[in-house]
């Protein structure tokens, strides 16, 4: 959960939680029914691929006993509204950024400083940082990249946290917990930004954090990078993780700065190869996964041709089939499972095209929903590229025809500012922009609501659905018109 989600935690996060739907509403056909069929899970069948002698056997339950908790039913903490403040062991001068809970039932807090743990039964939080393994400023990993072919080759080179420290948490299996850091670019130097000549490219990234049975930390650092080919280093800011529990067992999505990183954190072993480890990363990684939308064009997929907008991975959620739905700054859409990384074969090879150059999958292997390509917005023209004429040709289209990037920008490539998405029990996707408001996908059309239709006020930062889920009254709305017995959660800032 994202900063200013849980105002329970303490005066660190001012926000309201609120449930969403609304009678009173604008409803936009923004494409008929002819839009992609989900065909549920279109990973590989027999698509498993050896651990390198690692066994996937789990993290066992570091001594705490669960009690007869059984993970995703009721679990061994209070009904009651709780607030947890420094008297219960949390360091507030540094703001709350997450609030976790792990398969061992385990509460994860996270500032931007450190993480905090309490345990079932325990009664104040114990605190962790750099000290304790976790990679932030002060405690960074050192690489050697002299192997590059090309780039600057800096060995050593240091990667951790960039300021302030940790941006996002997830709790994962039986005592384990997901670390996401803010990362760091120079965009003064474009030319060399993201690539191996970047000396930020180790910068940010992710920790796995599991806690042992003697109470200290296991912290593995994952070390994104593009799985074609290292010379690309674009995601290192993490804006969202999400952790899937029950459908594709531990499966880790990172939700970063370009693109989406696909991460199976029970496939991870030391590599062997310590001067070049980016094929044994193959094995549990896959770099630079997300929907396409270009710069007041309508995407050729050819990129030396197109202006792709990519950035602020902010809204994750895994769909009831396990696919994952998907949102940023400029784009949106639904990515397809496959159990293999996206760079490899079902044999373990990498896909290598004509010219022997390891190459993903395509476009339409990799997502059922690609919102914002083909949108024609409220200007009515768009640039088409033109074989004939060998460039980019402004044409006119009709103002509002095609999948919008859930929010009816003007024109492709504008920012719609997505931050949150969640699923709610009747398959419906939800969406929230602080620029547009809230957004509801029935899989035939959108439906927009203002935060004030829903019943709520404020800057939308996340969606959350449940049911059964009272609050005090500390700023909550319940939003109006919601069907069923379940409630559907709009955390907004003050």
């Amino acid at each position: 959960m994202r900063q200013g989600s849980w105002q329970v935690i303490g005066a660190a996060a001012a926000c309201g939680i609120a449930v969403a739907c609304a009678k009173s509403e604008q409803t936009v056909i923004s494409s008929p029914d002819s839009g992609p069929i989900e065909s549920g899970d279109a990973g590989i069948p027999d698509g498993s691929i050896p651990d390198a002698g690692l066994p996937d056997a789990g993290q066992p339950d570091a001594g705490q006993p669960d009690a007869g908790v059984t993970f995703g039913g009721p679990g061994p903490w209070s009904k009651d509204n709780v607030s947890y403040s420094w008297a219960d062991g949390l360091d507030l001068s540094s703001p709350v950024v997450g609030f976790s809970t792990d398969e061992t039932q385990n509460q994860w807090v996270a500032t931007h400083t450190a993480l905090y743990l309490m345990r079932p039964g325990d009664k104040t939080f114990h605190r962790y940082d750099a000290n304790d393994g976790l990679h932030l400023q002060s405690n960074p990993v050192e690489y050697c990249d002299s192997n590059f072919s090309e780039g600057d080759r800096m060995c050593p080179i240091f990667g951790a946290a960039s300021n302030p420290g940790i941006a996002e948490i997830t709790g994962g299996g039986p005592n384990e917990v997901f670390v996401g850091y803010f990362g760091e670019h120079n965009w003064s130097a474009p030319a060399g930004d993201g690539t191996w000549a970047d000396p930020l490219r180790h910068m940010g990234k992710v920790d796995r954090v599991r806690l042992q049975p003697d109470g200290k930390l296991e912290v593995v650092r994952f070390d994104m990078v593009s799985g074609n080919t290292p010379m690309f280093w674009h995601n290192r800011w993490v804006f969202r993780l999400v952790y899937d529990h029950f459908i594709h067992k531990h499966e880790l999505y990172v939700g970063a700065e370009h693109g989406i990183v696909k991460i199976s954190p029970d496939k991870w072993f030391e590599p062997k190869n310590k001067t070049w480890p980016y094929l044994e990363y193959l094995y549990w990684m896959s770099d630079h996964l997300h929907p396409h939308v270009c710069m007041h064009q309508w995407c050729t997929f050819d990129e030396g041709k197109d202006t792709q907008m990519m950035g602020g991975w902010a809204a994750l959620a895994i769909a009831p089939d396990g696919d994952l739905w998907a949102g940023s700054f400029y784009s949106a859409g639904k990515l397809t499972y496959t159990e293999l990384p996206a760079e490899l074969n079902a044999d373990g090879t990498r896909q290598l095209d004509v010219y022997g150059q390891p190459i993903p999958r395509s476009g339409s292997e990799i997502y059922t929903y690609n919102f914002g390509h083909g949108w024609c917005g409220s200007a009515g023209h768009v640039q088409i590229w033109s074989d004939q004429a060998g460039r980019w040709v402004d044409t006119p289209c009709s103002p509002g025809t095609g999948w919008p990037p859930v929010f009816p920008v003007p024109s492709p490539g504008d920012k719609a500012m997505i931050n949150a998405v969640t699923v709610t029990p009747d398959n419906m996707v939800w969406w929230s922009s602080p620029t547009y408001g809230i957004a509801r996908f029935d899989r035939h059309q959108f439906t927009y609501y203002t935060p004030g239709q829903a019943g709520t006020f404020g800057t939308v930062t996340d969606l959350v659905a449940g049911s059964g889920i009272e609050f005090a009254d500390r700023g909550i709305h319940k939003l109006k018109g919601v069907p069923g017995d379940w409630q559907l959660f709009a955390v907004t800032s003050a």
